[in-house]
C-alpha cells in the first residue's frame, strides 16, 4: 500500500490566525469558528507610522550596529513594515541626522552616519 500526501483546502483567520477545514464546502463561512469574528477574512489595518517614529528607529539601528548597513538590515532591526523606504523620508533625514548612503562597487546601498 502506497502513501501519498493529499493536500486540502481550507481557511485562515487574519485575527486569531486559526486554521479549519469547512464541514460544507459550498459558501464561505460568516465568522471564524473560534474568535467568532465576522472579519475573519479581513487583515487589520496598521497605524501609519509618522516620519519621526522612522528617523528615530533608523538612528537607533545605525548608532547600536555596525557602521555600514544595507536596508534590508536596518528594515529587519528595526522591525519596520516597509519594504523600500519612503525617499522624501531618506532625504529628509539625510539632512535631519546626517544620514549618508554609499553606493559599493557592486551596486549595493550602504547606510551610515555621519
Amino acid at each position: 500500500m502506497g502513501r501519498v500526501p493529499i493536500t486540502v483546502m481550507g481557511y485562515h483567520c487574519e485575527r486569531c490566525t486559526h486554521e479549519w477545514i469547512p464541514k460544507k464546502q459550498k459558501k464561505e463561512p460568516s465568522v471564524c469558528p473560534k474568535c467568532k469574528s465576522p472579519y475573519w477574512d479581513k487583515p487589520r489595518r496598521k497605524a501609519m507610522m509618522t516620519y519621526d517614529d522612522f528617523k528615530d528607529k533608523i538612528e537607533s539601528v545605525l548608532r547600536k550596529s555596525g557602521p555600514l548597513l544595507t536596508w534590508t538590515e536596518i528594515r529587519t532591526k528595526a522591525g519596520l513594515p516597509h519594504l523600500f523606504p519612503n525617499n522624501q523620508w531618506v532625504r529628509k533625514m539625510e539632512k535631519d541626522i546626517g544620514l549618508k548612503r554609499i553606493r559599493d562597487s557592486h551596486g549595493i546601498i550602504h547606510w551610515q552616519l555621519k
